[in-house]
């Protein structure tokens, strides 16, 4: 049942991402700027939110209640920061790659080692989002079929990059909106699954809940605490702001809009809808705890095994839906992802104008970048220990915070830097984060996900070091 749904939804996405062609090269990178924000808003609530979140925030009531809620509420700060404060920089700029702006703010070394960030960012994130499809997919689909969890892999990225090496962009901002629908419906079918499991009874899931704490929503104690409401708020709305308004795929959609003011409802909107669906993560996973209790089930140590061991235990029906909507969201965020790379590769690594970048030539980026993708996942298969999701975003606080420290630096203030040094500044910015963090815990502080801010800070501290004597014009 499960190869059938998957085989159909696949010849889905080949039907619609070749609905309609390209119109030129430029169009690739830009799908000629008449993106619908409607079909934009809906699609970039899949490709945000990835097959993980459909694995990892359920877990997260195991260890961490519902305190999730509190970084979502940020998530819809971040959405708004991006959509008043950073579009209206980037449709100025008039290109397609927004680290054009530290160009012109900064220097070549600066856009330089930025894009660098990104590209490693973006393929580490990329692979471990999907990673964890893969995990199910194989176990469900391709191991009863005898295939190597490597070939599933391959085989994988390679459909992805199939349907988007063509159309590019246009493809991308199509297809997401069908992987979109297909993950919330899998979702709410999951929920149906689990309250049946549970004979509808919801107010005894609540009640459970409740008592042994899993309902907490909001931490107004000890600011020490990784889960506390100002920590999280904050990290929340800073994380939206570096893995969307400083994300060079996730903007490359927005830039695709007809004009400023529908990318702008398209941001809000999608904004918006991130909390509703991640209400609905939260409590599926509170249903399972419950059930388990019910039940008499052992929860697996690793918490994104939950939902997966519970599918498998409702039937073929929740088993296709679990598949279904992991792979219609990963191969959402998967696919941006690699567009996106490849847009970074080319302008702001090579320095290629777009307009005189032949298809053959961006054919084989993509597909350079496909095959790295594939490695990088079979390396972090052989590593992976913790929660994806929590893996993820240590990664974007390492990785993305001199980002967000650069940008900030030439947004907010008028001081010139020595270009050269900025490469630099943003190298030494992790392990600098790195050991704060370490020596922060022997004096009872823990960081959470705003180890990202303290990055950003540390990297605005190295650039003032070098505008001693200068400033801008």
């Amino acid at each position: 049942m499960q190869e059938i749904c998957i085989i159909l939804y696949v010849t889905l996405l080949f039907i619609v991402s070749n609905r309609k062609k390209t119109t030129s090269d430029v169009d690739f990178f830009t799908a000629g700027k008449n993106s619908s924000w409607p079909a934009v808003a809906f699609g970039m609530v899949g490709a945000t939110i990835s097959g993980i979140s459909l694995i990892s925030v359920p877990g997260m009531v195991v260890k961490g209640s519902f305190f999730y809620m509190q970084m979502v509420l940020g998530f819809i700060l971040g959405y708004m920061v991006a959509a008043y404060f950073l579009l209206p920089i980037y449709y100025r700029l008039g290109s397609v790659s927004i680290y054009s702006y530290l160009d012109k703010r900064f220097g070549k070394n600066s856009r330089l080692v930025v894009s660098v960030l990104f590209l490693v960012n973006k393929m580490l994130s990329s692979a471990v989002k999907l990673y964890v499809v893969m995990l199910v997919l194989h176990r469900f689909v391709f191991a009863n079929h005898g295939v190597s969890f490597e070939l599933a892999t391959l085989i994988v990225v390679a459909v992805i990059y199939a349907y988007t090496f063509r159309n590019g962009v246009k493809s991308v901002v199509m297809t997401d909106c069908v992987q979109t629908a297909c993950l919330l419906i899998a979702t709410v079918v999951l929920l149906v699954e689990a309250f049946f499991a549970v004979d509808g009874n919801f107010t005894d899931v609540f009640n459970y809940a409740s008592s042994e704490g899993l309902s907490k929503t909001f931490d107004f104690e000890s600011i020490s605490n990784k889960s506390h409401f100002i920590k999280q708020f904050v990290s929340g709305a800073f994380i939206v702001v570096v893995m969307t308004g400083l994300d060079q795929d996730v903007m490359q959609k927005n830039l695709t809009c007809r004009n400023l003011k529908e990318a702008q409802k398209n941001m809000v909107v999608s904004g918006l809808m991130f909390t509703p669906v991640n209400l609905m993560f939260l409590v599926l996973g509170a249903t399972l705890v419950y059930l388990a209790h019910a039940k008499g089930i052992s929860l697996p140590e690793k918490t994104d095994e939950i939902v997966p061991l519970f599918c498998n235990q409702f039937g073929d029906v929740a088993v296709c839906c679990l598949s279904l909507g992991m792979i219609a969201a990963s191969f959402s965020s998967a696919d941006s992802a690699l567009v996106g790379m490849t847009t970074c590769l080319l302008t702001d690594v090579m320095h290629k104008d777009l307009s005189e970048v032949s298809r053959t030539q961006h054919y084989i980026i993509h597909g350079v970048l496909a095959l790295l993708l594939v490695g990088v996942i079979l390396v972090f298969n052989a590593n992976a220990q913790t929660s994806a999701l929590n893996i993820i975003y240590t990664i974007v606080s390492y990785v993305m915070a001199p980002i967000l420290g650069m940008f900030m630096f030439g947004i907010f203030t008028k001081r010139e830097i020595t270009d050269k040094a900025s490469p630099v500044i943003c190298l030494l910015t992790p392990f600098v984060m790195y050991y704060v963090d370490t020596l922060s815990t022997q004096y009872g502080y823990k960081f959470g996900y705003e180890l990202l801010v303290l990055g950003a800070l540390v990297t605005i501290l190295g650039l003032c070091l070098t505008t001693i004597g200068k400033s801008s014009e």
